[in-house]
């Protein structure tokens, strides 16, 4: 029964016996990909949303299947037909079909509720870059905590851009660093805060281009690190995005648990979060029925050496758990790569860099900035309409 506490997995256990009853293979890396191989159909299924990719006869047998078994809505179907649809919206992101290839854009209103909510007006002074290094103590008093009601807000703010970041890799290094402050968040947070909403203020609509190609052969791992960036705790950041060809499939930037005591052992390590990224996404693509091998691209000699190698060698302190890769390495399940570091596209994932090298960034993965919004893109209803907050000084305790 719906709302019950095991609806959803009465339910995946049906449309996964229904799926399988009609030739899907369900997929190893996650139980939401089925591959049908005879037909050549691809799907994944969030919740009750069925997203396909086939040919129209494969898609209209599926279409008869599902419809004998379940009630269904079906939104359409994407294609260069004239009478295909041209857009359609996923959970609220914009999939849009151009002559091109695919369009991918994230929802925009978090932005726009982000730049409203930190009092960022519309002909407010707009910055090229999410973020700024500021070293502690630069300005003695942003190291005041905020009040408990300023700290809630600050939360819902960050919370909302680490969402948007997961379509956003501009932003992720800048909402990474502001997550850590979620404890005890201080004035000078809310200054990053303010300097993200100024970026995202003429940023609001950004658009991922996944253009036509042929298949590649590999995943591409970009892998960055920056040595001890943290001046509060020493720690260094991994940084790195997942390409298949020209397309971005993944971004992330975290903080490394491990102080790393060179900057080889810290892009070693970045390089191991690159190298289980790619080996997983290689097994999805697996599961729909694509092969690829997985290449590691870093710009770091030092961790290039240390991954080919076998066992420590003269370095004693690294982690011996990262020392697996070694041996997808030396089996050639992976495979290691060197660019420049002005040529890495995961830079811009380690620390806060200028707007020449951000474009660098944006570029290689295909990032648009574009004005206007979709006309298929989601409003903001009146339950997303937000106060501007005024941020208290030191002794007030009050909020608009």
């Amino acid at each position: 029964m719906y709302g019950t506490r095991d609806a959803a997995q009465n339910w995946e256990a049906a449309y996964t016996e229904f799926m399988h009853g009609i030739g899907f293979t369900i997929g190893k890396s996650s139980p939401c990909i089925f591959h049908h191989k005879d037909r050549d159909i691809r799907a994944v299924v969030h919740g009750d949303d069925f997203t396909m990719l086939g040919s129209r006869k494969s898609l209209d047998w599926f279409k008869d299947r599902i419809m004998d078994k379940f009630e269904i809505k079906h939104k359409g179907r994407m294609g260069e037909r004239d009478s295909d649809i041209k857009s359609v919206r996923i959970l609220n992101r914009i999939v849009n079909w151009t002559p091109d290839g695919i369009e991918y854009e994230s929802d925009q209103r978090h932005a726009e509720i982000i730049v409203k909510q930190m009092g960022i007006l519309a002909n407010s002074k707009s910055v090229v870059t999410p973020g700024t290094r500021v070293r502690p103590g630069d300005n003695p008093g942003d190291e005041t905590e905020l009040s408990p009601r300023e700290t809630s807000t600050f939360r819902g703010i960050v919370a909302r851009a680490n969402y948007l970041s997961q379509d956003r890799s501009d932003i992720k290094y800048a909402t990474k660093e502001l997550s850590r402050r979620m404890a005890k968040p201080r004035i000078r947070d809310v200054n990053a805060a303010k300097r993200l909403a100024r970026y995202l203020s003429t940023r609001t609509r950004m658009i991922c281009h996944f253009k036509k190609q042929k298949m590649p052969k590999e995943i591409e791992a970009w892998s960055d690190s920056d040595w001890a960036g943290c001046l509060e705790t020493r720690k260094s950041t991994s940084g790195g995005l997942i390409k298949f060809g020209t397309h971005i499939l993944k971004s992330w930037s975290i903080t490394q648990n491990t102080i790393a005591l060179s900057s080889g052992e810290a892009e070693f390590y970045a390089m191991v979060k690159a190298g289980s990224q790619g080996l997983g996404m290689r097994s999805m693509l697996e599961d729909v029925g694509i092969q690829s091998n997985v290449k590691i691209i870093t710009d770091a000699t030092a961790a290039r050496g240390m991954a080919q190698r076998k066992g420590l060698g003269a370095v004693r302190h690294v982690e011996v758990h990262q020392l697996w890769i070694q041996d997808k390495v030396h089996s050639k399940e992976i495979c290691v790569e060197k660019v420049g570091g002005k040529s890495n596209l995961a830079d811009g994932l380690t620390k806060f860099v200028d707007g020449k090298d951000l474009a660098i960034h944006v570029d290689g993965i295909g990032l648009e900035n574009r004005t206007g919004r979709h006309t298929d893109a989601p409003v903001m209803a009146a339950g997303d309409a937000v106060k501007t907050v005024r941020w208290a000084d030191e002794n007030e305790d009050t909020l608009e």
